[in-house]
């Protein structure tokens, strides 16, 4: 066989090569189209709760003790993920209500889904987008999504979400109040009613924050507003 027949196969087997071994490594646009999203938190998810680094609430216990939870961090940050050739930047909110005695600690996460047009610049809703929570005490934790005004998207099955029109803790009443089961007995599809832990719920108010927030293990806390503590 001559110099130039070998010449001539070597370089036919070289795409052969690529397109068997390796699809995606001959190809330089493989990936150009696809759109990578930005994803940023909502406004209701900056404001809501009135989670601001140093602000302090007064709570009651269920075993009678009384304390304060304070903001003691708040941080938003940025993350990234990939599937294949989707590389997305998403935004971050991640907030600890603390005490000092007894010593307690409570998580909050704010997980960005709010698309943002690199094209045009705005952050809009798009259809089906949410606002993720995610509320964590011990071993109870609570998930919702808000809205564009900052209100649960949806109510859920079985009273997993409810809205109250007002609700009084302590002697004041707090308006539009929503109810959230714990993610233990309700995960986002079922209602599960065969589960360790007693049914448990948390209060939430747009400008309050926390009013209440109860665990399986049958302990909860509650809000105390007013001059009687101090």
């Amino acid at each position: 066989m001559s110099t130039r027949i070998i010449l001539s196969l070597a370089f036919l087997a070289i795409p052969l090569i690529c397109l068997t071994a390796c699809p995606d490594c001959c190809t330089t646009d493989t990936c150009d189209s696809i759109y990578h999203p930005d994803y940023r938190l909502a406004d209701c998810q900056k404001t809501i709760g009135n989670f601001k680094k140093g602000n302090t609430t007064h709570y009651v216990h269920s075993e009678g003790f009384e304390f304060d939870l304070s903001v003691s961090y708040d941080s938003t940050f940025s993350s990234n993920w990939s599937d294949y050739c989707v590389i997305a930047e998403q935004e971050n909110r991640t907030v600890y209500l603390s005490s000092t005695y007894p010593i307690m600690n409570v998580e909050i996460n704010f997980y960005g889904r709010v698309n943002v047009s690199k094209e045009e610049n705005t952050r809009e809703f798009n259809i089906g987008q949410s606002a993720p929570v995610f509320i964590s005490y011990r071993n109870t934790s609570f998930t919702f999504e808000l809205d564009s005004t900052g209100l649960p998207e949806e109510m859920g099955i079985d009273n997993a979400i409810r809205m109250l029109d007002t609700i009084t803790f302590n002697g004041v009443t707090y308006d539009s109040v929503f109810v959230i089961m714990d993610n233990t007995h309700y995960n986002a599809i079922n209602y599960n009613e065969e589960v360790d832990g007693e049914l448990a719920h948390l209060y939430f108010s747009r400008t309050k924050g926390i009013l209440k927030l109860e665990c399986t293990d049958g302990k909860s806390f509650t809000i105390k507003e007013g001059d009687d503590h101090e």
